[in-house]
């Protein structure tokens, strides 16, 4: 599930919810926001799905660099083979299979929406089972799912997220529940000095970095976006709890990176939203300003 349709108190995706009225002809920070969440969920997948290759590189035991450079560049075509394996089975069920299904159970469910939400289940674990078999990664199965539905329209996509909404915050929940029982705030304490410099010095370039880009993309009349969406974008995303975790089960990481990868995330998350407030008070135009705070 993307980021940027999640909901919370703090998660990375909420600044991608300030929809709003925008002047003629201002580009619309919101949707540049979104578009940038989105392509970071998708870059999640990949990483995922590029983890065994670290990890059978890490294990190789070949004295020539030659045969070594050989064998990890065969690890990389089999990943992207499996890749475009997935978007060629995306591309059939897209065109043959996925309209037909979902018109099938939106007539079988009339009255009875668990079918619809059984259905639709269904189809996301049959994606994380097929991503899964390619040895690439569950999480860019789900993501994929989700697009083929939404590729039905904008109707067939409100109607799935109303139904699925309540399911989806209820993991949300789970997700960092469980996460909050691997921050031990005696680790926190005891390493806070070094967590406060590097979650303010991972903040400070993450902003710097996006302003930077978006001041180079975007006209010169629309330059007080780069300041609100750099601001949406600074925190750590909290789909770095999914990487570090899957790291962490590889063995890539250790247990003490891992626990610096989550405190630091956890930090970042909790100064979102006043970094979110302080750029959306100081340059979004006014009539933005309260339907955004």
């Amino acid at each position: 599930m993307s980021e940027a349709h999640r909901s919370g108190g703090v998660p990375s995706g909420s600044p991608g919810y300030c929809l709003s009225v925008h002047p003629p002809g201002d580009i619309d920070y919101s949707a540049v926001l979104l578009g940038m969440l989105v392509v970071q969920d998708v870059q999640l997948g990949l990483f995922i799905a590029g983890m065994p290759t670290l990890i059978q590189a890490a294990a190789g035991t070949y004295s020539s660099v030659v045969m070594e450079t050989l064998r990890i560049l065969a690890l990389v075509g089999q990943i992207l083979f499996s890749l475009a394996a997935a978007f060629l089975l995306c591309l059939v069920i897209k065109t043959y299979l996925i309209g037909p299904y979902y018109r099938k159970l939106h007539m079988e469910s009339k009255g009875n929406k668990e079918i619809l939400i059984l259905g639709i289940s269904a189809f996301i674990f049959l994606m994380l089972m097929v991503t899964e078999l390619l040895d690439i990664s569950m999480e860019l199965g789900c993501f994929l799912a989700g697009a083929l539905i939404s590729s039905q329209g904008h109707m067939v996509t409100e109607e799935v997220v109303s139904y699925i909404e309540p399911i989806r915050d209820f993991l949300v929940i789970i997700f960092f529940a469980s996460i909050g029982l691997h921050v031990f705030p005696t680790f926190v304490v005891y390493e806070l000095t070094i967590l406060m410099v590097l979650t303010l010095s991972v903040v400070i370039m993450k902003f710097a970095l996006a302003a930077l880009v978006l001041s180079l993309l975007l006209p010169k009349s629309s330059q007080y976006v780069k300041w609100i969406v750099a601001a949406g974008l600074a925190q750590v995303s909290e789909l770095s709890f999914v990487l570090g975790s899957r790291a962490r089960r590889a063995g890539i990481i250790s247990r003490e990176v891992y626990l610096l990868i989550l405190s630091v995330t956890t930090l970042s998350l909790l100064l979102a939203p006043v970094l979110w407030r302080a750029a959306i008070t100081r340059c979004a135009p006014r009539p933005e300003r309260r339907s955004s705070l």
